[in-house]
């Protein structure tokens, strides 16, 4: 037996009773667990509901080829990110935050600043006390950020021009140019950004999670980081999210 927390990102239905419950978990990254009668059981339809954090007791079972399923066993909700189920919209940006993390294939041990970048964007988006277009950005960026696709974002890679009123961003070499050193402006790998965006796209990339969400933005630069991440996420992952469609159309 192994107990360990977890967010629920999904849930499928496996059969006419049970279901099988994709993890993020610290220890052991992603994990599907299968759920005996988790369909109808009373006694873990709370704990094992999509948004849910929850501790899960763990039977582990090894295929011949060394392969580990993962059975529960026992369950008990910590926290009950409800409210998200209760807007369409929360609900639609919870589903494409979750889709990123399966994606990026987090399925081994010590993530644990996704999990903790998870647990607290989920709380805000539970409390609605946050933008949600504010709220998507941080999370896509620095999650791409703890994978291991943080940008060189000190400055000027030729010159090491900290900031200026112009500086390029190259999705391609992940490293900043100012105008002076742009090799190529035309690019369609080049992004512009003035220096407050510089100073916007750094904090959420460098500060302590302490400090993360600690923040606001005008409408205009909302509207440039929104573009900026969703390129960032588009060109790394390439891949189209259908939840994030969704999410846009409400």
């Amino acid at each position: 037996m192994k107990t360990i927390k977890g967010l629920i990102l999904r849930e499928a239905d496996r059969g006419e009773a049970s279901k099988s419950i994709c993890v993020l978990t610290a220890e052991l990254g992603v994990i599907y667990v299968y759920v005996r009668g988790g369909k109808k059981s009373s006694k873990t339809s709370s704990s094992t509901q999509a948004f849910t954090y929850s501790a899960l007791c763990l039977e582990e079972k090894k295929n011949a080829k060394g392969q580990v399923s993962y059975f529960l066993n026992s369950s008990e909700p910590v926290k009950l990110f409800y409210n998200i189920r209760l807007d369409a919209k929360r609900l639609a940006l919870a589903s494409y935050f979750s889709e990123l993390i399966i994606y990026t294939g987090t399925e081994s041990a010590g993530i644990d600043e996704v999990m903790r970048l998870a647990l607290n964007t989920f709380y805000f988006l539970n409390e609605g006390k946050k933008d949600m277009e504010l709220l998507r950005s941080i999370f896509e960026f620095r999650l791409l950020c703890e994978i291991g696709l943080r940008p060189d974002l000190i400055g000027c890679k030729k010159c090491f021009c900290y900031e200026s009123d112009k500086m390029h961003f190259n999705f391609m070499s992940n490293n900043l140019e100012c105008d002076d050193c742009c090799y190529n402006p035309d690019s369609i790998y080049d992004h512009v950004m003035d220096r407050t965006m510089l100073y916007i796209v750094r904090f959420i990339a460098l500060t302590e999670y302490e400090r993360l969400f600690a923040f606001t933005i005008s409408p205009r630069y909302q509207q440039l980081l929104t573009e900026f991440t969703e390129r960032f996420v588009r060109y790394h992952l390439k891949s189209n999210f259908p939840t994030l469609e969704f999410y846009k159309m409400l």
